[in-house]
């Protein structure tokens, strides 16, 4: 069996941004950049924010971390600061989204992202299916497109005779059932939301000043495979690092 190493070592350095690069992003499908957590649409960015890039590099590292491990790794990059007297504070990182980025401070955009090659672009609206989990309620049921079929007729007769019933007598009755056999209903349900995009025919160049350490971890990875996504896991993108400075 092939196993991958995942190198953590950088983490272990304070950061210093002594290498210039630029990189050079061109979209091979729509973008949905979005910044803050919104309500009930998604409105993208023209362009991508630090963190945006930030999960960007941390994709192509193949740092696929959950959110338990994610905390792991960054309270143990705090311990390391301390060491040296330099205070590191995850809330200042994790604004606008749950995702807890690890190479924030590890580069930084210095100048104004221009678009080169330009053709056309344009926005536009799209329903998304984003995933809630609930397990404390029914509701959860209504997003599911699927359940175990061994309770497709026991839901539909119960929940049937259940609904002749005034509300405050049906609803606990359903919450029990739900809870009951919560073990055979998909742990996510689904609800359309609009979401913007933006088509984008060109290349972006964003002038980045990063850790050395960073830059020769990426550059080799960019060499074999040069595609990634950005924004979310439906925005392909083909990345390239230009005029590299020392």
């Amino acid at each position: 069996m092939n196993e991958t190493k995942i190198d953590l070592s950088i983490l272990r350095k304070m950061p210093e941004l002594d290498k210039r690069v630029v990189l050079a992003v061109r979209p091979l499908a729509p973008l949905s950049m979005v910044d803050e957590l919104p309500g009930s649409f998604y409105k993208t960015l023209k362009h991508p924010s630090k963190k945006m890039i930030c999960g960007l590099f941390e994709n192509m590292l193949g740092w696929h971390f959950d959110k338990k491990m994610r905390l792991e790794i960054f309270k143990d990059m705090v311990k390391v600061r301390k060491k040296l007297n330099v205070k590191l504070e995850k809330e200042e990182f994790v604004r606008g989204s749950t995702y807890l980025p690890l190479l924030m401070d590890y580069f930084d955009i210095s100048g104004k992202i221009s678009l080169k090659e330009f053709k056309s672009m344009f926005n536009y609206s799209d329903l998304w299916n984003r995933g809630y989990r609930r397990s404390d309620s029914n509701k959860h049921l209504n997003g599911c497109r699927n359940i175990d079929v061994s309770l497709v007729a026991e839901r539909y007769n119960l929940f049937s005779k259940w609904n002749d019933l005034p509300r405050k007598e049906s609803e606990p009755k359903k919450d029990e059932w739900f809870k009951n056999n919560i073990g055979k209903i998909p742990c996510f349900y689904t609800s359309p939301t609009p979401r913007e995009y933006i088509y984008l025919d060109a290349i972006m160049e964003i002038p980045i000043t990063m850790d050395r350490m960073l830059a020769e971890q990426l550059l080799p990875i960019i060499k074999i495979s040069n595609n990634c996504y950005l924004g979310n896991s439906e925005g392909w993108v083909n990345v390239e690092f230009k005029k590299e400075e020392i």
